[in-house]
């Protein structure tokens, strides 16, 4: 067991510097330019610094499956592997074209529904039920959801690569719970590079991840839910709510984000895809928090709700557990939306005055 975490610690720290030297050569290169095509305000800051997280994040990707392949041999490689490497290829490429073009959100819902399928069509999708097109559905939903809140969640310094963070280092945990030392070197990889991206990205930030980062780590965390959360059952076929529980756990804040501002911005007659500063970081901000304790704040409770996952799926409690911890979702989302109607009143009378 030792010589096994000494393995990763290796191979994390290998990844942390490989990635802050990238970072740091990078952004002192003056010949390389990357930054977001101006657009309609969708960050909190200036779109005008450069967006190097997302080549960060793919690069150290594709060099953590190559030292993978090396370690465990070619021959202990699967057809997965292979899948997820095409997938996340497709997202950061999808998002680094948006990131130049300033493309419609149709263009991303495109992408998003070819990762999806590629995944149904590699039995990479959601067992939850006996109807096959109700598995398929979940999938779909589940990837285009989770890719467009990362997304969405990217509005404000360190907050979605903080999160995505913690969510993949849980993921990595239970990865190699379930025996898959491949995939939680990849996720360990992943985390290596947003940890060392969030030494520039932590406010006043030098880079952003850009749609390449954010749409490349949305069909990381969803490919690997679902092989870890949404199936952790295994063979089991049928609605099983702790899933559900456990997977709202883990999300906690990027869901609860994307569907506050969803409804908000429905019942306020405007696109749901169209950015604007209404997230629920910004209203912390309204509220009197700094952006830097708004980022403390998203970290706290993404590492609690990734705790109790992990919990949730190592331990197997009794039913008490996921009654109490839904519960708390449930809290937790009543307040964040209730935070974002008395910050929408007062920002109405603030206009009216």
């Amino acid at each position: 067991m030792s010589h096994y975490l000494l393995l990763i610690s290796i191979f994390f720290l290998a990844i942390f510097a490989l990635s802050c030297a990238l970072c740091h050569l990078l952004l002192k290169n003056n010949r390389i330019k990357l930054q977001k095509k101006a657009c309609v305000t969708e960050r909190w800051a200036s779109q005008t610094k450069p967006i190097f997280g997302g080549v960060v994040f793919y690069v150290m990707f594709v060099f953590s499956l190559a030292i993978t392949a090396i370690l465990f041999g070619t021959q202990s490689i699967h057809k997965e592997f292979f899948v997820i490497f095409a997938c996340a290829t497709i997202a950061f490429f999808a998002g680094l074209f948006d990131d130049k073009c300033n493309t419609s959100p149709f263009h991303k819902f495109l992408f998003q529904c070819l990762c999806a399928a590629i995944l149904i069509a590699s039995n990479m999708y959601i067992h939850t039920s006996d109807n096959i097109f109700i598995n398929y559905a979940l999938t779909l939903f589940w990837v285009v959801g989770i890719m467009n809140s990362i997304n969405m969640l990217d509005n404000m310094d360190a907050i979605s690569g903080s999160v995505s963070a913690i969510i993949c280092a849980a993921l990595a945990i239970l990865a190699f719970h379930a025996g898959s030392a491949i995939n939680g070197l990849m996720l360990i990889g992943v985390v290596a590079a947003l940890d060392a991206y969030l030494l520039w990205n932590w406010h006043p930030s030098k880079m952003y991840m850009g749609d390449s980062g954010s749409q490349f780590l949305g069909i990381i965390l969803a490919i690997f839910s679902i092989q870890y959360i949404w199936n952790f059952s295994g063979n089991y076929i049928g609605f099983n709510y702790r899933e559900i529980v456990l997977l709202c756990s883990a999300f906690i804040m990027p869901l609860s984000d994307t569907t506050t501002v969803f409804i908000n911005r429905i019942a306020a007659g405007k696109s749901p895809f169209v950015g604007d500063t209404n997230h629920s970081t910004h209203n912390f901000v309204y509220c009197g928090f700094s952006q830097r304790q708004t980022a403390g704040i998203f970290i706290i409770i993404t590492a609690l709700g990734c705790f109790f996952t992990v919990y949730g799926i190592v331990a197997q409690p009794h039913s008490g557990f996921f009654i109490r911890l839904l519960i708390g979702e449930i809290s937790l989302f009543t307040i964040l939306f209730s935070i974002s109607r008395l910050v929408k009143k007062h920002k109405l009378k603030t206009s009216q005055s």
